[in-house]
């Protein structure tokens, strides 16, 4: 898997593969994607305003 790695100026590098096979780039291209199984922000922010508003209702009588 030859590649060429180009730095800019401001400090970004970037990555240019070259005369790779149908696996080599199927294989790259699935090791790139695999950090898309993290959860989001999104995600982890939900369950938080759900424990919030479970506490709110257990408790109505009550106000700050």
């Amino acid at each position: 898997m030859p590649y060429k790695d180009v730095t800019y100026d401001n400090g970004f590098t970037e990555r240019f593969y070259f005369n790779e096979t149908e696996e080599e780039e199927a294989l790259r291209i699935s090791r790139i994607n695999s950090i898309s199984k993290f959860p989001s922000v999104n995600f982890r922010y939900v369950p938080k305003r759900r424990i919030l508003q479970q506490r709110k209702s257990k408790k109505p009588g009550l106000s700050r």
